[in-house]
């Protein structure tokens, strides 16, 4: 039976992608191609869970407007399951611009629309009742104006009381989160940066960071450069292999998220499961959408990578 992940997303968004041959900052941009398709840390988080096929995975989220109706039916076109709260605001789009000559994207967010105080408790109870369902608990990215740090550190609480294990992907406003005891923390290291206060910590202040907070694992990504892991059994380095071109890499953090917790949750050893998450964030580089990737291109890139214990 598969184990089950209650993923919170509460800052959905509708993803446009616009391809372009050429762009020219301050001038006339004509797109070659656009697509549309549901979006947020949450849903990508969903969606690579998905193509990787070792858990299920539920994206909990407020949804608004008309905005939130084309996300709605987008999610249903795909297959993937979501459990939405009906909000007075209006969802908000985001829109990628990849640029085929410089192979760069530019990200382009709108502001969040406020939830009231009815509508995030409406948003805690329906996963306070749903916990008990599931076997891990993923918190996704930031929250909205209207929600609170306190949600997230309830929530970690109340995982935490079912011997649940979380992953949290977030670094604004987490404090009184983290000192509730996260299982997971992965986060890139120019987030990490800020929050230790200190440019390119060492893996060893890595780990210190980790113990002083209670962390259990504390995974840190760095683009295409060596990715770093501090357990409680140890520090790792894994090499991940350069890709010659890459399309688009919104939602990769989101997909090594994915089936990093996918893999503990099966019992596979840290390392190798954040060895497997990077090959699959590396092979959604390689596709126009937000976490969409070839599980066999992942396992292919995954025979390429390489872990090194350095203490």
């Amino acid at each position: 039976m598969m184990q089950r992940i209650l993923a919170l997303g509460l800052n959905p968004a509708y993803q446009k992608t616009l391809v372009f041959r050429t762009l020219l900052p301050g001038g006339v941009n004509r797109a070659e191609s656009c697509r549309a398709s549901a979006s947020g840390k949450g849903i990508n988080f969903i969606r690579a869970a998905h193509r990787w096929g070792r858990a299920e995975a539920v994206v909990l989220q407020p949804l608004g407007g008309v905005v939130g109706k084309l996300l709605s039916d987008a999610l249903e076109e795909e297959g993937l399951p979501a459990l939405s709260i009906p909000v007075e605001g209006c969802t908000r789009t985001c829109t990628t611009l990849l640029c085929s000559t410089s192979e760069r994207a530019t990200e382009i967010i709108e502001p969040s629309a406020p939830l009231s105080e009815q509508e995030s408790g409406e948003l805690f109870d329906k996963m306070k009742r749903m916990l008990p369902d599931f076997q891990g608990l993923a918190l996704c990215g930031t929250f909205p104006p209207g929600i609170g740090p306190e949600f997230y550190r309830d929530a970690v609480r109340l995982a935490r009381e079912r011997n649940m294990p979380v992953l949290l992907d977030a670094y604004k406003d987490i404090g009184e989160c983290l000192s509730e005891g996260i299982s997971f923390f992965k986060i890139n290291q120019e987030e990490l940066s800020h929050l230790m206060e200190c440019q390119t910590p060492k893996p060893e202040e890595m780990d210190r960071f980790r113990k002083s907070h209670g962390i259990e694992v504390l995974a840190v990504t760095d683009g295409a450069n060596p990715a770093i892991l501090c357990t409680e059994n140890g520090i790792y380095r894994i090499r991940i292999p350069r890709l010659e071109a890459c399309c688009n890499p919104i939602g990769a953090g989101d997909t090594c998220d994915a089936v990093l917790f996918s893999e503990v949750l099966e019992n596979r050893e840290l390392p190798e499961a954040f060895a497997l998450g990077l090959a699959a964030a590396t092979a959604s580089c390689m596709t126009r959408e937000p976490a969409v990737f070839a599980r066999d291109e992942a396992e292919n890139l995954y025979k390429q990578t390489g872990i090194e214990r350095m203490g």
